[in-house]
């Protein structure tokens, strides 16, 4: 799960700065921004998502 959350953060964060370099106006550039926010939540959520697994095998182990 948390290496589909990476791709997908790292597709948005491409797809942004598509979005971004052929913005022509400044809801052009709103939406890249929000789109590149997209893909920072899905990243981070990946972190998370493997923190806790990582700590569930630290307890496993132990």
């Amino acid at each position: 799960m948390q290496i589909i959350f990476f791709i997908i953060g790292v597709l948005l964060y491409l797809f942004g700065g598509v979005v971004f370099s052929g913005a022509k106006s400044s809801v052009h550039e709103t939406v890249s921004l929000l789109i590149f926010l997209n893909g920072t939540l899905f990243v981070i959520g990946a972190g998370i998502i493997d923190a806790i697994s990582k700590s569930n095998k630290r307890e496993k182990s132990s």
